[in-house]
């Protein structure tokens, strides 16, 4: 009698909620990172030259999210991890109102225009802002923790920090988005500041690191750390810093 071969075991279907995961070995958005580099650095300078206030900054948050939502739509094998970046950037925005809000009422450093929308304390696009530049660098810090032991990508993602996030401060200032009042400056941003935002980003290839399997509840939470991370660290570059 012939044995009857049992059929080969199905994979069971993935849920709604499996994470999906970007192959190392897929093309990478790397090209279209750097074109989203280039169209932020664009809207600031035209934003500084122009210096007409709030207006600029939302017109420019918007035009670089038309950018990403194109990235999202051309190439859906970039969504799972693309998705999470941004989610990463929102919640991380909206709790770093509190270090824009400590920012004001407590250092008296940072002043922001009269008669412009605000949430809070902060300009009513700060959260977006946030999210798009966390985005840009997120994915920077993503790539670097795939090419180098921890300590090494975490220096590197400061170094990025430190040397890219001011130039948007001083873009700012042109603009007429805000001003700090807190001395030693170089340029119109205090020395502080550099420290701060080269502290943000260092923790970045940390909570990036595996990003694109993490379920949108984990995101949630990592986001929830970085902003947890914002006042921290701006706290003691001030300190340190911000007293001349």
């Amino acid at each position: 009698m012939l044995k009857r071969t049992p059929p080969p075991p199905t994979t069971p279907p993935l849920s709604a909620s499996a994470p999906v995961s970007l192959r190392r070995d897929a093309p990478l958005p790397d090209l279209a990172f750097v074109g989203m580099f280039v169209l932020m650095a664009l809207c600031h300078l035209v934003a500084a030259v122009l210096a007409r206030g709030w207006i600029t900054a939302a017109i420019s948050d918007g035009i670089v999210l038309g950018y990403l939502a194109s990235m999202l739509v051309a190439r859906p094998e970039w969504r799972p991890l693309m998705t999470r970046l941004l989610l990463l950037g929102l919640v991380a925005g909206i709790v770093e109102l509190f270090t824009d809000a400590a920012g004001e009422q407590v250092a008296r450093s940072l002043v922001y225009p009269a008669n412009e929308p605000m949430l809070w304390q902060s300009p009513a696009y700060m959260p977006v802002s946030w999210m798009v530049v966390l985005t840009l660098l997120g994915y920077l810090c993503w790539r670097l923790a795939g090419m180098f032991s921890r300590w090494r990508a975490m220096a590197l993602a400061a170094l990025a920090g430190l040397l890219i996030i001011p130039f948007y401060e001083e873009s700012a200032w042109y603009a007429g988005w805000w001003r700090y009042t807190t001395l030693p400056r170089i340029g119109h941003t205090p020395v502080y500041v550099f420290a701060f935002e080269g502290g943000i980003v260092a923790l970045l290839p940390l909570l990036t690191c595996g990003l694109e399997r993490v379920a949108p509840r984990g995101v949630i939470v990592r986001g929830l750390l970085l902003g947890a991370w914002m006042p921290l660290v701006a706290f003691v570059a001030w300190r340190l810093l911000g007293q001349g």
